[in-house]
């Protein structure tokens, strides 16, 4: 049995806004809104509405949800994946992002409303570049990885497979060449390190390591930004003499990756 709800949902959406949303004068031709919306700190977001005096707006975030990513440590500067990503949002939303980080739209008073929302929308969405899929934040720390090898002149390959005694295939981000100095190296890199993802490097790795003609050592590098990697994971790693590279920790390793 069906039954008509005397409800106007659209009415009832657009009236809890119009409770919630904060309108500041900050001089003559400039307002600040305070939306309802939280960003990835759990706080309201706000924008600013400029009247340019013509009939036309100009409404931006004034740089806060970049400069915020940026202040968490997310740097878009060296990371071409990652902006890759911000420019795909931004231009999703139609939005524009300025030389200072502004995310901004221009419009006039009969598409300021849906120009506000779109905006709004889009500093969700970028705010949330923090937390990435898990394959794409793998694919971020992959990228700062390549960036740290390359910025220390570290002589690599990279996507590399080897078979083991198994006759089963594994992949390492990075090889590099064996020296007078030093053995062929190899590196894993390792977004969530724990111990089921400890165990399977160790296996991987005891099955391919006497493949190799001479004594090859592995690095797994490890984020622990903002997050705690498992003791006993580690602990694991160094039984069988893989090398645990925490992120934070990184620069520890610059010497025997170029020697």
């Amino acid at each position: 049995m069906n039954t008509k709800l005397n409800i106007d949902f659209g009415k009832t959406y657009v009236d809890w806004l119009k409770q919630n949303i904060e309108q500041y004068r900050l001089n003559d031709n400039t307002f600040r809104l305070t939306l309802p919306f939280l960003d990835r700190n759990n706080d309201y977001i706000e924008i600013y509405i400029i009247d340019n005096g013509d009939g036309t707006y100009h409404i931006t975030d004034d740089g806060a949800t970049i400069n915020d990513l940026e202040l968490g440590g997310f740097d878009f500067v060296n990371s071409n994946r990652r902006m890759y990503i911000l420019e795909y949002i931004i231009a999703s939303y139609g939005v524009t992002k300025t030389n200072n980080n502004e995310l901004t739209v221009n419009c006039t008073s009969n598409d300021l409303p849906l120009k506000k929302h779109m905006l709004a929308q889009c500093m969700i969405k970028v705010s949330d570049m923090f937390y990435l899929s898990r394959s794409n934040v793998q694919s971020v720390f992959l990228d700062d990885v390549q960036k740290f090898l390359d910025v220390n002149d570290v002589r690599y390959v990279d996507n590399i497979y080897l078979t083991g005694k198994s006759k089963l295939t594994t992949h390492y981000d990075f090889a590099i060449a064996r020296s007078k100095k030093s053995s062929e190296r190899f590196i894993k890199v390792v977004n969530n390190m724990d111990l089921n993802s400890a165990r399977n490097i160790i296996f991987a790795w005891n099955d391919t390591k006497d493949m190799r003609q001479h004594e090859a050592k592995l690095y797994t590098f490890i984020q622990n930004v903002d997050k705690k990697v498992s003791s006993d994971a580690i602990g694991a790693l160094k039984e069988y003499n893989i090398n645990p590279a925490l992120w934070t920790d990184r620069d520890k390793y610059i010497i025997e990756l170029t020697a």
